[in-house]
């Protein structure tokens, strides 16, 4: 009996004994392999933290616009291969807009980008999107003015006086960035002429906007800026009319005395065109009617840019004619 105790503690203590080389071995081969999603999953590459509203500048929405990036990995790591700052989000909103971002988009831009969202942590904001405003600067009328009065001071030669006014559409709003207003040529002749003023920002076109500029001799600014004397009238007149002064009493009949009754064509305070004719150039300016008149009447007008008192002859409904040289 005794021996049979003794050989059976001889054959039992190395089944135990492999029984727990076995069972560790296992338990280390379980733990290694488990070890390595576990410590994948735990430890991020990153983490993106999107800020609760962002301002950005340019045409695209940037990670690192509305975001603060902390990597995991050190540099060289074969973590990321690209800078997660860089990475468009989408398209800006118009100046004075606004658009959201949420975790969603941001995850659909890392998949474009080649990296997958289960490598990175993001922690959304506790609005659950971001508020996403471009920055803006504005383009006002005086600005453009002051830009197109540099460019025709620079083009145009001597001898003309010049007018600028706007067309319409100002002040703009574009993106915040380097400005530029880049204006269109202006033929170096007399006349009227509607010149385009492009809009860059950062060296890229935005937006379009007008003004009209005229040209005028300076002959023919003068005498439509000047009150007219009493020789000028005479001779407009054509009839060498003893006594006519440029601050008529009544207006000027000329069709006294034909026995046609003309109708009014322009009442005394209306606001007129004053057309300037010298040959074939013609110029206009605004005016203000003293007196009221019929076709053919010669009358007193205002310049309402000059102040200044001319005698104009009436020849349409609101319009009246300054020729310099008549008779030719």
């Amino acid at each position: 009996m005794g021996r049979a105790e003794h050989g059976g503690k001889s054959l039992k203590a190395p089944w135990i004994k492999g029984l727990g080389v076995l069972l560790a071995a296992v338990l280390l081969a379980v733990g290694v392999g488990a070890s390595c999603p576990l410590a994948a999953a735990v430890l991020p590459k990153a983490t993106i933290t999107l800020r609760s509203s962002a301002e950005v500048q340019g045409l695209d929405i940037l990670l690192g616009d509305i975001a603060e990036i902390q990597y995991h990995l050190e540099e060289g790591s074969g973590g990321l291969n690209q800078d997660l700052a860089r990475i468009s989000v989408g398209r800006a909103p118009l100046p004075g807009k606004s658009r959201k971002i949420n975790v969603g988009i941001v995850e659909v831009r890392l998949r474009q980008a080649g990296i997958h969202p289960s490598t990175v942590v993001i922690v959304p904001p506790p609005e659950g999107e971001v508020l996403v405003t471009a920055a803006s600067q504005t383009v006002t009328e005086e600005m453009v003015m002051a830009a197109v009065w540099e460019y025709l001071k620079e083009n145009m030669k001597d001898g003309f006086e010049i007018g600028v006014q706007a067309v319409g559409g100002l002040p703009l709003v574009v993106p915040a960035g380097e400005l530029e207003l880049r204006i269109d040529s202006v033929p170096p002749t007399p006349g009227s002429y509607q010149v385009s003023v492009r809009v860059y920002v950062d060296g890229h076109w935005y937006q379009t906007t007008r003004v009209r500029v005229q040209l005028q001799p300076r002959q023919i600014a003068a005498a439509a800026g000047l009150e007219v004397n009493a020789d000028f009238a005479q001779n407009q007149d054509g009839r060498g009319a003893a006594g006519a002064s440029p601050a008529l009493d009544e207006p000027l009949d000329v069709t006294a005395g034909s026995g046609v009754d003309l109708p009014i064509l322009v009442r005394a305070g209306d606001p007129v065109v004053i057309e300037v004719v010298s040959g074939a150039i013609r110029v206009e300016a605004l005016g203000r009617a003293r007196q009221s008149g019929k076709l053919g009447d010669l009358i007193r007008v205002e310049n309402v840019d000059s102040r200044k008192i001319i005698v104009a002859q009436v020849v349409d409904k609101g319009v009246v004619r300054l020729d310099l040289n008549p008779g030719k």
